[in-house]
């Protein structure tokens, strides 16, 4: 059978990884090297920490439609809506899996 959601998983997968290790490398290097943590505000570290969980998701969404997973579709469609917002690659990513998604019905 051909997993018509192949080009989602990848483009899912590639964007995920690459952004989620953006995040960790600007961690690393940012956070713990130049700034106190505690200077930093609230509301930014859980905006920060909830755009990571959302593309660390991205991630595993991927590898779940690559692995043609009938159940991470109801976690696939909120985190590509979400994805939406996330100019230019995000967009194209979440508008990708849309797309795929609803074209089937």
């Amino acid at each position: 059978m051909d997993n018509q959601f192949k080009i989602s998983g990848w483009a899912f997968t590639v964007y995920g990884a690459i952004v989620v290790l953006a995040f960790m490398f600007a961690y690393y290097y940012g956070v713990t090297q130049y700034l106190n943590v505690q200077s930093i505000p609230s509301g930014i570290k859980l905006l920060v920490s909830l755009l990571f969980v959302v593309n660390l998701l991205a991630f595993l969404c991927g590898i779940y439609l690559l692995k043609e997973n009938t159940v991470v579709h109801k976690f696939a469609l909120p985190v590509s809506i979400v994805m939406l917002l996330s100019f230019p690659f995000g967009t194209f990513v979440g508008g990708l899996y849309l797309w795929e998604r609803f074209k089937s019905t």
